[in-house]
């Protein structure tokens, strides 16, 4: 699971099945099994590439590396924040003119 479904479901409203307000239906446990599991194979990546001597800055750029390409909503985002941010840049130098 994405960390971005994780944090959607996390702030969605947790019903049960009678609706009542009661105990959720599962979903937040699934959600917590899921980042779990993420948490023990980044763990295991992390123990893995220490071993071998990786340092740590090559293993945080190899992991977010992975993740912006597992992640096509994630990538677009940051495509589309550094676009913004280069055109705010351009708009202040006065090379490209505000609409």
């Amino acid at each position: 699971m994405r960390a971005v479904d994780r944090i959607e479901l996390e702030n969605d409203a947790l019903t049960t099945p009678e609706g009542d307000g009661g105990a959720p239906a599962g979903t937040e446990k699934a959600v917590e099994s899921s980042w779990s599991e993420a948490m023990r194979l980044l763990e295991q990546a992390a123990a893995i590439a220490a071993a071998r001597g990786c340092d740590p800055q090559s293993f945080t750029n190899a992991a977010f590396a992975a993740y912006v390409a597992k992640n096509p909503a994630f990538r677009r985002w940051i495509e589309t924040a550094q676009l913004a941010h280069r055109l705010e840049h351009l708009r202040r130098e006065g090379r490209v003119g505000v609409a």
